[in-house]
């Protein structure tokens, strides 16, 4: 066999070695842009922009250590872009959390586990683009605060400040939530 077929053959097995790494880390992906948009389809657009992006650039992959980083960051620019779009059109579009309100009022009421997951949906809509992407990356894809700074391009401790004002903010959101409920179930609507 020549040294270059044999050079080929490698970077195929390689290239496959990645591909499915990618194919492996799917549900993690999907979870990290649910939780940067909080709509499971634009989710899942994001998710498939970004593995067509990838698959396009296996190349600049050094290390299969990195390939779930490297999509994340992708996943997180796709987002970046689209959230630029928006503005640049003026697109007014409706939060996931405030669809499901919609939704709830036309629906019975739901057990407790469906209103709390309907809350903390309702309390990532209040955060910013900034601390639901830092958030996203440590609670939900389970990146530490080193890898969510390479993937967000900011400092560590910049991560760490996100993250702890999004999860003040998610508490004291959610404890008005309950707070309310509670209020109606006692007093009535």
């Amino acid at each position: 066999m020549s040294h270059v077929m044999f050079k080929k053959r490698l970077k195929k097995e390689y290239e496959n070695q990645i591909i499915s790494q990618i194919e492996q880390r799917l549900p993690a992906f999907r979870s990290f842009a649910a939780g940067l948009c909080g709509d499971r389809f634009v989710a899942d657009d994001l998710v498939q922009a970004a593995c067509e992006r990838a698959l396009e650039r296996l190349d600049q992959v050094n290390d299969l250590s990195g390939v779930g980083s490297w999509v994340n960051r992708i996943i997180y620019t796709q987002w970046q872009d689209l959230l630029r779009k928006r503005k640049s059109r003026k697109v007014k579009l409706i939060s996931f959390g405030q669809y499901r309100s919609i939704q709830q009022k036309t629906e019975q009421p739901g057990d407790v586990r469906t209103n709390t997951r309907l809350d903390i949906e309702k309390a990532l809509d209040h955060l910013s683009d900034d601390h639901r992407a830092a958030l996203a990356l440590v609670a939900i894809a389970g990146h530490n605060y080193q890898e969510a700074s390479i993937i967000l391009d900011i400092p560590v401790g910049t991560v760490a400040s996100r993250v702890a004002r999004a999860k003040a903010s998610l508490a004291e959101h959610l404890y008005s939530t309950r707070e309310d409920r509670s209020y109606y179930t006692k007093y009535g609507r």
